[in-house]
């Protein structure tokens, strides 16, 4: 770029990288419960690794260390793009089997993949911003829970004859407290 100098472009690219950290950041915590934030967070630290490279690049001088730099940097993305593909293998949604409707929010109930394990999560929304929130974990062997909106910041997980209550915050969707118990029985 003409008229630009070397650390104009420098400064400019660190800029990015910060704004584009903090953006990651804020998806890794993840305050409102995004179905879908690990994609937001493996794209940002992807972004986040290109405009690093870029700022490297241009902060070396013109030569081999340049090209050393860009390699480093190529083979960074790759190797992240590597990590998350073998990690999203990893992770299976479950089949939804049950799900109870209230004003926008639905209590979904999943069977797991690997056999009878159940768990309801709490979902609001739709589309890439769809939120989730998860209200119970059951233990492999478990009866299918029933769930149920109690009003409008309440929900109810019923598993044989045990009963778990919890509270669930609209915007966020924050569900407290979170059951996950050990054993079958109450």
């Amino acid at each position: 770029m003409r008229g630009v100098s070397r650390l104009g472009r420098v400064v400019v690219l660190l800029l990015c990288v910060v704004v584009v950290a903090v953006l990651a950041g804020v998806s890794l915590t993840d305050p409102f419960h995004l179905r879908q934030a690990r994609y937001f967070t493996a794209g940002l630290i992807a972004l986040a690794l290109a405009l690093l490279t870029a700022l490297l690049a241009t902060a070396t001088p013109r030569g081999p260390l340049r090209w050393v730099t860009l390699v480093l940097g190529v083979a960074a993305m790759l190797g992240w793009g590597a990590f998350v593909y073998g990690a999203s293998a990893l992770t299976g949604g479950g089949k939804a089997v049950a799900e109870a409707d209230d004003a926008g929010r639905r209590l979904v109930t999943l069977e797991g993949d690997g056999g009878p394990a159940y768990a309801v999560v709490l979902r609001s929304g739709g589309g890439p911003f769809e939120q989730e929130s998860l209200v119970y974990q059951g233990v492999a062997g478990a009866p299918a829970p029933t769930a149920r909106f109690v009003d409008p910041g309440t929900v109810e997980v019923a598993v044989g004859t045990c009963r778990y209550r919890s509270g669930v915050e609209a915007v966020t969707l924050a569900v407290s407290p979170v059951h996950r118990p050990l054993v079958l029985g109450c």
